[in-house]
């Protein structure tokens, strides 16, 4: 027997201990279906952006790139490594080193400024 679980923009079926997961896809809004375990199923159910990760895990095999605030942060610390004047023209960079990196970098960042002008 079959079970149809409508979600908001996909449904999940379920045939015996199999499921899938549908939705419409492309200009004619063509139905897609991917086999989904139960787990990918329940999580699909939890919020939007989990249904979300579960419909491109499903057509790509991979999980979308969500960067997190750690992430974000180390990538704007490796940009203002390569131009440390960006610590004196926007402060705030500051907050995301130690004392000792800002001993190293500061002096870099002011070089560099002084020799802009």
């Amino acid at each position: 027997m079959e079970e149809i679980f409508p979600g908001n923009g996909f449904a999940v079926i379920k045939k015996d201990d199999k499921y899938t997961i549908e939705w419409p896809q492309g200009p004619f809004d063509q139905i897609t279906s991917y086999p989904i375990t139960k787990e990918l199923a329940d999580k699909a159910f939890r919020s939007s952006d989990d249904a979300y990760e579960v419909m491109i895990y499903a057509e790509t095999g991979l999980w979308p790139d969500r960067n997190t605030e750690e992430e974000e942060n180390e990538r704007v610390r490796e940009f203002v490594r390569k131009f440390p004047e960006l610590l004196i023209k926007v402060p705030d960079n500051q907050d995301l080193f130690t004392e000792e990196e800002l001993k190293e970098l500061l002096p870099l960042g002011e070089k560099n400024l002084s020799e802009e002008e």
